[in-house]
């Protein structure tokens, strides 16, 4: 089985393509809804980006259809273009939008971006619930990040997750959408996603700049998400066109959440990004199986 789904994003920017390719096999045949669609899957995730290029190794069991479990673990090479990978020496670094593309146009042995490779692991459960028309579902990633970079590096901006990463450290987020299905292609309502680091000592200057940290590297955003499947044939070689749409707005965001009369602690006014302005993501997937489905 392949899928692929590849994604224009805006605010933060990013171009990215992501692959699912491997062996799927049903676990068992039953005709009730709750468990009607269940599988095992093993194979690889490979991803591709203008600044890096990743492969994911693992499997994926859904029992049934309310849950899914995803576990894999995948190696990132930076290639240090577009301004990726940029390392800082504390998680209360500056990493606006400005600042990185400040550090990109004008680096320095200490700023700039390095072409790096990145390990991380992710188990990602996914409860799924749906009532007539009315869907549910709820994403965890729990994620472990191991990078090298320069020395001293100890957090590195990333622009998936939008925050600094812990170096040997780990982060947690969530995506939680709430949504009204047609039953004719068409899905829509609402997403909350949320992204939280955890930092230790290691990611500090000192006991001053730990104690300065407020916690301001998380963020969560509310918005719109739609979904239409243009067709759906059952497995065959190109099936379940659908195209994504997400616009959503920063409840929490140490740079892209600021009223108009703030400026960041530590920055410029070139740092503030109104909270008006949404982020964006467009996207299109789809499916194929190359062998007979059971």
């Amino acid at each position: 089985m392949f899928s692929d789904l590849t994604i224009l994003r805006i605010n933060p920017l990013g171009l990215e393509t992501r692959m699912r390719f491997g062996l799927q096999k049903r676990l068992y045949r039953s005709s009730k809804k709750i468990t009607e669609n269940n599988f095992a899957f093993v194979g690889a995730f490979p991803k591709l980006n203008p600044a890096s290029a990743q492969l994911s190794l693992g499997g994926e069991i859904q029992p049934a259809s309310i849950f899914n479990l995803r576990v894999f673990g995948e190696v990132q090479q930076f290639f240090g273009t577009f301004g990726y990978l940029q390392s800082f020496p504390s998680a209360n670094a500056n990493y606006s939008d400005a600042t990185l593309a400040f550090n990109k146009d004008n680096p320095t042995p200490a700023t700039e971006p390095t072409s790096s490779l990145m390990k991380h692991f992710s188990v990602q459960p996914m409860i799924q619930l749906k009532a007539g028309k009315i869907a549910a579902r709820m994403l965890g990633m729990i994620d472990y990040w191991s990078y090298n970079v320069r020395d001293g590096g100890v957090a590195v901006y990333e622009p998936t997750l939008d925050t600094l990463l812990p170096r040997n450290g780990w982060t947690l987020a969530t995506d939680i959408d709430l949504l009204y299905v047609t039953g004719t292609g068409l899905a829509a309502g609402l997403r909350h996603s949320w992204v939280h680091p955890f930092y230790r000592s290691t990611h500090f200057l000192g006991a001053a700049d730990e104690t300065a940290y407020d916690g301001a590297n998380a963020h969560q955003r509310l918005g719109f998400f739609g979904a239409y499947t243009f067709r759906d044939d059952g497995p065959s070689r190109f099936n379940k066109p659908t195209a994504i749409l997400i616009v959503s707005w920063y409840l929490q965001h140490k740079y892209r959440a600021g009223e108009p009369e703030m400026i960041p602690v530590g920055g410029t006014s070139e740092d503030y990004r109104s909270r008006a302005v949404p982020y964006v993501l467009a996207g299109f997937a789809f499916e194929s199986d190359f062998l007979p489905v059971n």
